[in-house]
Order: structure tokens, then C-alpha cells, then sequence
């Protein structure tokens, strides 16, 4: 309003604030004197009218900062490049209140990989394993968005835009593109499925590391026994169709496998019986057994049930080529296929072997015992993840090293903000368990190696403490009660 005692009342305002403010020199109250709007009309003089300013977080800051005498605090810029295990358990315990926190990642959530494959067949659903990105902590700044090129140099980030923007009708769409400056980095941007290079494979396998790609095994398994029952489809096609390949003998291509058995021995003969006799699951291995990284005595247990169930395991078969129908093997076998799941390893994603850095001969960024980049050495960029491992000891692309990577990545970063010294990184092997189906599993630890149904109790539990959010884990085990009681809904949509 017009009043003229305003001046006087934020005068009174000011020296209240700086008389409360720690010890300090008193400013002119001339300096910091707010001014109000002019009025149209308004003939008063010239000193009376001037704007208010636009302030900003950061002006305000500085303002009161210089009234009680202190320096301005400037928060580091910290930006996290992707939002898995690692960069996900760094984002969740990094002082807040010491970064300025920048995610950027074309995924905008956290997915709990173990229990990927239950979505596969529906004993989960997708919005069980997942994390919403944005609401992990306050004041964090998300961008969904693919980093395509990093300057060490200058501390620099260049991304794109995962959505098309056309700024004109009759103009080609393109990704916009930003850049965006860092003080400190944490690479954590995963890897890739690994193809060999052989023909085929990207074109007519479908990978198991997303959740678009639990959705889309989801879809085509239901499409297969759709289509199979269709009355114009012939016998050797509805073969072909319900024969369900998995190549690849580690964790995620058992457990894949295993809900695939449970899913056809629980719904499908109730919901499909004309087509139960003639589903058949193959799974392929190019070494000499499944599951290598495990206890062999659970590795051959696992042989033994999986072939009693009349899954047929082939070790030693080499893939050689994929075409549209079937796999072909470096024996000349042509196995038919309705679902190829190819789930044989990790690679460098194209980031990773654009960077200038020191890598091992599996393309992953070689860090020091601080989980920096050593070659050249950058104290500002640390790598934690499947795309990094250390030089003296080589880590395992697992969902347990990633995150205690990202665990000591945000201590690291916490100690170097307090000024305290921070020990090695150190690389504890918790154990590893895996789903077997048949309400089984193997639990394969430095005090334990078992398998049977106590071990599936036991993967049950512990599943559901390490999940992030109390929602998920109310949400998980009310889905296998779902799942149990009513079966797994076999909508495809």
C-alpha cells in the first residue's frame, strides 16, 4: 500500500534481524533497504520508486550472511550419472545438506534387480521392484536423460533428452541437448548384455536387465500360448511356440527359468490344459556347468532337480547364430523357439569405452582403493558399479558389490566434505543366493551352502529387509499371497 510508514516498519524489521545476528559489525541500514513497487501515477521521488529485485535462494542467502557477518556456504555440485544399486545406495546416503545433488539417468527408478524375474510371469508386479527416483531425498534435482560425453578437463557433463522434441511440423524431431557442470562425479552407469557378437542375437533374443524387458517376456510368454491356441495354428507350430529358450547358466538365467517352471506347473495347466504337454524349457550353457560362480555341490543339485523336472539342460552348447524361429549351435543343433531369454554377462556400455580412462580386459573403468579413477588419476570422478572394478582386486558385476560400492562412494564423499580421513574401500562377500522354483532355493555363504525349501525361507527374508521402501515391502509379500491364493494373472495388455 501507499503507507509511508512502510520504510519505517521494514527499517525496524532489518535492525531486529541484524541485532539478533551472531557479534558482527551493524550495516548501514541504507545498504539493505527494500524499496517497494511504483505505483502508476505515483509522482513521489525518484528514490521512493525504485523495483523491488528478483532474489533469488542464493541472493537471500548472501544477504543475511553479510548482515550477521559470515560467509556465504557453497554447496558442491555432485551429479550421480545413473540410478541402480550403486548410484541409487550413493544418492540415498550422501549429506544432502553438503551437495547440491544433480541424478541423471534415462531410467527414473530404482529397480531391485533379484526379484526381476518374478514380474516375468506375474508373481510379482512391476511397481513392486521399483523406487521412484524423485522421492528418494529433498532437494534433489532429477533429469531423465542419456549422458553422452564427459570433460574431465573442464568438469563438464553433455547429455540428451530421452523424448523427441519438434519445434516445427514440417522439421525432423531431435533430443535436446545440455550441458551440466560438476565438482564431484560418481559414475554408475551399468553395463550392457554382452552378444559376443554373435548374428542374431539383438535382433530376436530378448534381454533380462530391465523392467521394460520383464514386461515384454511377459507379453510375448502370454502371446505364445495365445497364439497356440489359436484353431488355425498346426502342431509342430504350437511346438515351436511353447518351446521357451534361456541361454545363459548364471543366476538371473536359472532363476528365470525356475519361475517359468513354477508359472507352467501352477496356471498353465489349469488355464491352458490342451497345451500343457507340449511346452518344453531349454537352457543353454557354453561352460561345463550351470551356476559356476556357486558352490559345486548346489550347482550339480540344481542340474539334478532342474532335469527331473524335465527341464532340458544342455552344457558345452555354444550358440553360433539366432535367426527369426530358431537357435542354431556351433554343433549344427537347430533348436525352434517361441521366447529366446539371452542372459550370458555384462559389457561396457558405450559411455564407458568412450571414456579417456584406464580400463580391464573386460572394458570396465580400473579404480583406485577409494573407488577413483586412477589412470589418469581424477580425485573428483569416482566409478562404482558392473562399469568399474578395482585394479588389486576384481569385483563381481553383482547387485551386493554395487551397492556397497555406492555405500562407501557417499562415506567417501561425506569424509572429504568434513575434512576426515576415509580407509579403502574393502569388498565383503556376503554370499549369494538364487531361486531354484518349487518354493526352493540356494543359499551359498562363507557360514552356510544349502539347498531345499528352508533355504527358499530363508531368500524369502532376506529379499524382503533389503528392499528400500516400507511400501514394497508390505506390497511384495501381499503379492505372493495374491499369487499363491488367486494364481498370476495372465493379462496381457
Amino acid at each position: 500500500n501507499d503507507s509511508v510508514d512502510c520504510p519505517k516498519l521494514v527499517d525496524s524489521s532489518i535492525q531486529q534481524i541484524v541485532t539478533r545476528s551472531r557479534k558482527t559489525k551493524m550495516l548501514p541500514l541504507q545498504t539493505i533497504r527494500s524499496y517497494r513497487r511504483p505505483i502508476k501515477g505515483d509522482q513521489r521521488s525518484p528514490r521512493n520508486t525504485r523495483s523491488f529485485p528478483l532474489i533469488r535462494r542464493n541472493t537471500v542467502a548472501q544477504t543475511f550472511s553479510s548482515l550477521s557477518g559470515g560467509a556465504v556456504k557453497r554447496r558442491d555440485q555432485l551429479v550421480i550419472l545413473g540410478t541402480g544399486w550403486a548410484g541409487y545406495r550413493a544418492l540415498l546416503d550422501v549429506n544432502i545438506d553438503d551437495y547440491d545433488v544433480t541424478v541423471v539417468s534415462p531410467r527414473n527408478h530404482f529397480l531391485f534387480t533379484p526379484l526381476l524375474t518374478s514380474t516375468t510371469v506375474g508373481t510379482l508386479e512391476f511397481r513392486g521392484v521399483t523406487e521412484p527416483v524423485r522421492t528418494a531425498r529433498k532437494r534433489l534435482k532429477y533429469l531423465q536423460a542419456s549422458c553422452t560425453k564427459i570433460d574431465p578437463d573442464n568438469q563438464m557433463i553433455y547429455a540428451e533428452s530421452i523424448y523427441d522434441q519438434k519445434d516445427e511440423e514440417d522439421k525432423p524431431s531431435f533430443k535436446p541437448a545440455f550441458e551440466i557442470p560438476y565438482d564431484k562425479l560418481v559414475l554408475s552407469v551399468g553395463a550392457n548384455a554382452v552378444t559376443f557378437g554373435i548374428p542374431g542375437v539383438e535382433k530376436y533374443c530378448f534381454f533380462l536387465k530391465q523392467l521394460s524387458d520383464a514386461r515384454a517376456i511377459r507379453n510375448r510368454i502370454l502371446e505364445c500360448f495365445e497364439r497356440a491356441s489359436q484353431p488355425t495354428i498346426s502342431e509342430s507350430e504350437k511346438s515351436r511356440l511353447l518351446h521357451f529358450v534361456v541361454v545363459g547358466g548364471g543366476p538371473t538365467s536359472v532363476e528365470f527359468a525356475a519361475e517359468l517352471h513354477d508359472f507352467l506347473r501352477q496356471d498353465v495347466h489349469k488355464w491352458y490344459p490342451d497345451l500343457e504337454t507340449k511346452v518344453q524349457v531349454t537352457l543353454l550353457e557354453a561352460g561345463k556347468k550351470l551356476l559356476s560362480s556357486f558352490d559345486a555341490k548346489l550347482s550339480d543339485y540344481t542340474l539334478m532337480l532342474y532335469k527331473k523336472r524335465k527341464i532340458d539342460v544342455r552344457t558345452e552348447a555354444k550358440v553360433q547364430e539366432v535367426h527369426r524361429h530358431q537357435i542354431v549351435l556351433q554343433d549344427g543343433t537347430s533348436i525352434p523357439f517361441g521366447l529366446a531369454v539371452w542372459s550370458t554377462g555384462v559389457g561396457p556400455t558405450n559411455l564407458v569405452k568412450s571414456l579417456p580412462f584406464a580400463k580391464d580386459r573386460a572394458g570396465r573403468i580400473i579404480v583406485d582403493d577409494h573407488l577413483r579413477v586412477k589412470e589418469p588419476h581424477y580425485p573428483n570422478i569416482m566409478a562404482v558399479g558392473d562399469c568399474a572394478t578395482l585394479e588389486t582386486e576384481p569385483l563381481p558385476p553383482t547387485a551386493q558389490a554395487a551397492e556397497q560400492e555406492g555405500k562407501y562412494a557417499a562415506k567417501y564423499l561425506n569424509g572429504v566434505k568434513k575434512g576426515s580421513a576415509v580407509e579403502p574401500f574393502r569388498y565383503h562377500n556376503r554370499g549369494m543366493l538364487a531361486y531354484i522354483g518349487g518354493k526352493r532355493a540356494l543359499v551359498d555363504t562363507p557360514v552356510a551352502k544349502n539347498g531345499g525349501f528352508f533355504s527358499w525361507i530363508l531368500w524369502n527374508a532376506a529379499y524382503i529387509t533389503k528392499l528400500v521402501s516400507f511400501k514394497n515391502k508390505i506390497m511384495i509379500p501381499m503379492y505372493w499371497f495374491k499369487s499363491f491364493v488367486f494364481g498370476r494373472d495372465i493379462s496381457r495388455f
